[in-house]
């Protein structure tokens, strides 16, 4: 799914705000730690509400990228990401609960790394809502990963602008994704992002039949955030 497309689906879930538990990033940091940890004590989505959202957002991606539509899938462990820019501000603004990352595995399609999916729980509690949010196993978080697709997304385009002048496809995203290296000091992951260290990663796309890999590196800022960067003399291209 295109960085566009992406952003107009999350922009359309969240257009009616609602009553939420309240959440202040700029107030007292012992307060917010609090809230954050009462929001994600809440029962997981589970059941049939949990299958559904999945299952509608696994389906979307595969008409959109014109992708297997399996008939079975098996749903993995619900990330919360709440500390996610992105799902912070939701949150504040009363229009989300809270949002989780969910590996999806197409059990009746051919080998592929997984899909993930971000789960939405709107501010109603009950209403659920999937957004296809990748593939493979990447580290970044939903907003440092937006970021990530938007500049490897650039630079695939580029490369293929100039091997392959007559590919020309509408919308590039990952087949395959993989971490290669991690440092010594990488943090774990605190509600959906890292505090500490920095990572590695290979994002492959398959545009024309060709093979495209990316390599890309992830430091975080410390703040919740992650500077990133292209290694444009790394990137293979496989006719």
């Amino acid at each position: 799914m295109s960085f566009c497309r992406w952003i107009v689906l999350v922009c359309g879930l969240v257009a009616a705000p609602a009553a939420a538990l309240p959440l202040d990033p700029l107030g007292d940091p012992d307060q917010f730690r609090r809230d954050v940890e009462e929001i994600n004590r809440a029962p997981l989505p589970d059941g049939e509400p949990l299958a559904r959202a999945i299952g509608d957002a696994v389906m979307v991606d595969a008409r959109v990228r014109g992708r297997c539509q399996p008939k079975k899938i098996s749903i993995g462990k619900l990330d919360p990401v709440t500390l996610d820019g992105m799902i912070t501000g939701m949150i504040v603004a009363g229009q989300v609960e809270n949002g989780w990352i969910v590996p999806v595995k197409l059990d009746d399609c051919p080998p592929a790394d997984p899909i993930h999916v971000l789960l939405l729980r709107m501010a109603d509690g009950k209403t659920l809502n999937g957004i296809f949010a990748g593939q493979g196993e990447s580290l970044a978080w939903p907003t440092l990963s937006r970021e990530a697709l938007r500049a490897t997304v650039g630079a695939a385009s580029q490369r293929l602008r100039a091997d392959d002048p007559q590919c020309a496809p509408r919308e590039l995203t990952p087949t395959a994704v993989r971490v290669t290296g991690t440092s010594p000091d990488l943090g774990p992951s605190q509600y959906g992002i890292r505090l500490k260290g920095s990572w590695n990663e290979l994002w492959t796309f398959e545009p024309c039949g060709h093979r495209l890999s990316i390599p890309i590196a992830f430091r975080t800022n410390g703040a919740g955030g992650a500077y990133w960067d292209i290694d444009q003399g790394g990137i293979l291209f496989v006719k």
